[in-house]
């Protein structure tokens, strides 16, 4: 159960990146004091909630770049000595990693499952 908030939870975040900088480019995204901001405080809501994951979830979502997502907190804490780490999470570990989750739902719905499992 709590695997299936944590994946829900990663899902959602993505999402609310993607919806912050849908529409900029890489400078009006630098240059966007509060856009950044938010968007680097979900990103690291979505690296510790990818780092917190079971290692059995995990492996069972083989195509997301976990070891990116693992490398990201490191970026995030000097956000102006990695910008080019920074946007390429925004705007393509994100969106890659948002689409596998809505893929994998499907494949494995039992895992973003949010009532847990009965017992045998």
């Amino acid at each position: 159960m709590l695997t299936g908030a944590m994946l829900g939870l990663l899902q959602q975040t993505g999402m609310d990146i993607l919806v912050l900088t849908e529409e900029l480019d890489e400078q009006e995204f630098f240059a966007s004091r509060l856009t950044r901001q938010e968007t680097l405080r979900l990103l690291g809501v979505m690296a510790y909630t990818a780092r917190d994951l079971p290692a059995q979830a995990r492996e069972q979502l083989p195509e997301i770049d976990w070891p990116a997502w693992a490398a990201l907190p490191d970026a995030l804490m000097r956000p102006n000595e990695h910008p080019l780490k920074i946007w390429v999470a925004a705007r393509e570990l994100v969106p890659r990693t948002v689409q596998l989750l809505i893929d994998y739902r499907r494949v494995h719905p039992q895992l973003f499952s949010l009532t847990p499992s009965p017992c045998a």
